[in-house]
């Protein structure tokens, strides 16, 4: 296999993870309100989905869900709605300091759990690697074997996970400066980050309703 082949992969992990999207702005908060041990556990759960969105679009399935209009309708609905609901979640804990400690008394394989399931519910990752996964392919590779879509599938593992472990290095020591209050503030910020995202996804689920309508 092309080291460039892999190093495209690589890239495009990067690429995935730079976005400020909700698990950009879930890894931050977490690491600055819980420490770097969480935040790099929702770092690698997030990685893992991407890995995962990436080897199913090297398999061609993303484009067959992709022409599933009424699995992506679904999803629109479902992802709109755990935005919505982690959004007004996080709004809640500016009100009381308590669920701060709540928090961080989950696990990290409760914070990676979520970053997955978080990854998996965004449609606008599956149309990312639905892009870009096809076109990576170097020209002389037409069908790709399960060892080589595994090692591709590590190295967008890798950059993904290698942005979002600086992300939660630095959150992890801005939020041991950071005072009680500030961190309620991080947690207002992300809520509403979630809210217009899960808005978005809402907003797109009508709009397929509609049209499905008419």
């Amino acid at each position: 296999m092309e080291i460039s082949f892999l190093l495209k992969c690589f890239f495009v992990g990067v690429l995935a993870a730079s976005g400020c999207g909700p698990i950009f702005v879930l890894t931050f908060n977490r690491s600055a309100v819980c420490g770097f041990f969480k935040g790099l556990a929702t770092a690698v759960g997030a990685s893992f989905g991407d890995a995962i969105y990436f080897s199913l679009g090297l398999l061609g399935a993303l484009t067959v869900v992709g022409e599933l209009k009424y699995f992506m309708f679904f999803l629109d609905l479902i992802g709109g709605i755990v935005l919505i609901a982690l959004g007004w979640h996080a709004i809640k804990k500016m009100q009381q300091l308590v669920c701060v400690t709540v928090e961080c008394s989950y696990g990290v394989v409760f914070s990676a759990t979520k970053a997955l399931t978080l990854t998996l519910l965004n449609p606008l990752i599956i149309f990312y690697f639905m892009a870009i996964s096809v076109q990576v392919l170097p020209d002389n590779m037409v069908q790709l074997s399960f060892r080589q879509i595994l090692a591709s599938s590590f190295f967008v593992f890798a950059g993904s996970l290698s942005v979002l472990s600086l992300v939660s290095l630095l959150a992890s020591y801005l939020g041991s400066c950071l005072s009680a209050r500030r961190h309620k503030i991080f947690s207002g910020v992300t809520g509403v980050i979630f809210l217009i995202f899960g808005a978005y996804l809402f907003f797109d689920f009508l709009r397929q309703l509609l049209s499905f309508v008419r």
